[in-house]
């Protein structure tokens, strides 16, 4: 179905991609894995057209689909293929209903009007574009009202819209999936996988990349492993070893963080105390939480369920009404001017939409909003908003951090939008690390991080609750990684508080909290 030889790409001076040699079978489920910034996503947006590839001076090397040699200079090249790319970051319009971001730009038009006026002004038939759009769904297990705004939607669903979105268009060959289940709970995941075999079983071939490699070798019919732009080993089904595929992706043996817990009987920094949360058509009613000073906290449970609604009621991006004290000291949920100046600040799970400033470079990220906290990086301190930047010190600053987290940049004064996702999540972190608040919630801190780059994030949070006292609450679905570096383990079911567990409590615990149910024989301490 697809072929690519001695593939190469070169930003600047810098190879992205340097003789690449990859095919793709009918049919075919292919892992592409690899460290952040090992070159997935330039291969991928190579593939799709990107505008960003020719901008930059182009690609070499040959592409062929079922044997033409074809070039690909713009996404509409790439779609007249048969080529589909479902990004990691989502690219949907959250002010239209589900129907319309699945059939964009191949809405069902009555013909009528469509013959008299023109396709441009033709007439939506909305009521083909809602049934398309429900079969769709239904290919990857997903029965939901189409006419539901996307901005009422979870973030797992949005994952769904995204991929039938593309396995609407019936001129579909070859499906490019980046993360997929990233955003998914393992039950979502179970179902979407099972989808893909179906999906693939038609003759679509499917190209999956994910740092989850459980799933990648338990999908997939070959992987190809990147490191550094190139391709260093193939593996075929009876070949998969994780621990082998994951020394090719790194290079090196990866050691997990854990941590040593000793929290014990301390004060409470924030009380949520039967606050109520409105996000979207949801309400989440009567909620209390304590948070204990110096702990790091996870908040976890399936998607939809309210994981992330502390942080983001507290800031004013839910709507919460009740009490919220912070240190004894009631405050207003969404005051954001005094609730930062308490020294709370948050990472939110959705980093493009909310967490970065994609027009600016990785050194602007770094520091944005911290000049409070470091006076070293203005020139005249005294004459605050008026100083020039100290551009020497926080040229420094930045390029430690960017050595410390791993992230794979040209320089810092590269635009931040041109980073992968992973890469563009640790510049996150770094910000984190700058503001150095004492209370900090953080989204999905190692969604869509290769397995090495999450092992020095969960480091780095670590180490800012160790040395600095910093308080840490990671709202996530990945369960393993906050078993190992939690105090306590909050689990939300049905949009309240159902319990909250130690971190070494049987996995079987968790299993049925997360589902609403308690083992008969477990007895909280």
């Amino acid at each position: 179905m697809l072929k690519v030889e001695n593939l190469t790409k070169k930003f600047e001076e810098s190879y992205a991609l340097k003789d690449v040699n990859f095919s793709l079978k009918k049919g075919e489920i292919h892992g592409l894995v690899g460290a952040n910034g090992s070159g997935k996503s330039t291969l991928m947006n190579i593939l799709f057209g990107s505008g960003h590839i020719k901008d930059t001076g182009g690609y070499s090397g040959r592409i062929f689909i079922e044997e033409e040699n074809i070039t690909i200079s713009s996404t509409l090249d790439a779609l007249r293929h048969g080529i589909g790319l479902v990004h990691q970051e989502f690219a949907l319009l959250g002010s239209l209903d589900i129907s319309s971001n699945i059939k964009i730009n191949r809405e069902n038009i009555y013909p009528l009007a469509g013959k008299i006026l023109g396709r441009e002004f033709g007439i939506v038939d909305t009521k083909k574009n809602k049934e398309d759009a429900k079969n769709a769904l239904s290919k990857i297990g997903v029965n939901i009202d189409p006419s539901i705004k996307v901005s009422n939607v979870s973030i797992n669903m949005k994952q769904f819209i995204e991929i039938a979105r593309e396995i609407d268009n019936t001129n579909l060959k070859i499906l490019m999936l980046d993360e997929p289940t990233a955003s998914l709970n393992q039950e979502d995941t179970r179902i979407l996988l099972k989808s893909l075999r179906a999906i693939a079983d038609t003759g679509i071939s499917i190209i999956f990349v994910s740092h989850r490699l459980e799933e990648v070798t338990q999908i997939c019919d070959r992987v190809t492993v990147l490191r550094d732009g190139e391709v260093i080993s193939h593996y075929s089904k009876e070949e998969f070893e994780i621990n082998k595929i994951a020394l090719d992706m790194i290079g090196i043996q990866v050691v997990q963080t854990k941590r040593k817990r000793t929290v014990g009987n301390r004060d409470k920094i924030i009380s949520f105390q039967n606050v109520q949360v409105t996000q979207g058509d949801k309400l989440y009613k009567e909620i209390s939480l304590d948070i204990k000073k110096g702990e790091v906290l996870g908040i976890t449970g399936l998607a939809g369920y309210g994981q992330e609604i502390f942080g983001y009621g507290l800031m004013g991006l839910y709507d919460m009404k009740g009490n919220v004290f912070i240190n004894g000291e009631k405050v207003i949920p969404g005051d954001v001017g005094l609730i930062s100046k308490k020294g709370i600040y948050m990472l939110p799970d959705e980093r493009k939409e909310m967490g970065l400033l994609l027009g600016s470079s990785i050194w602007e990220n770094v520091v944005f909003g911290s000049y409070e906290q470091h006076k070293e990086f203005l020139k005249y301190p005294k004459m605050k908003g008026l100083s020039f930047l100290n551009h020497g010190v926080i040229d420094n600053y930045s390029s430690k951090l960017v050595e410390d987290l791993n992230i794979k940049v040209r320089d810092i004064y590269q635009p931040i939008k041109e980073l992968s996702g992973g890469n563009q999540q640790k510049v996150c972190i770094a910000r984190a690390l700058t503001i150095n608040p004492e209370i900090l919630f953080v989204g999905e801190p190692t969604r869509g991080i290769d397995i090495y780059s999450k092992e020095i994030v969960l480091e780095m949070l670590l180490k800012m609750n160790e040395e600095k006292g910093m308080t840490i609450v990671i709202s996530s679905g990945e369960i393993g990684e906050l078993k190992r570096i939690c105090d306590r383990i909050v689990i939300m079911y049905g949009g309240e508080v159902f319990d909250i567990l130690e971190p070494d409590v049987d996995d079987e615990v968790f299993s049925l909290a997360i589902s609403g149910r308690r083992v008969e024989s477990y007895e909280k301490n």
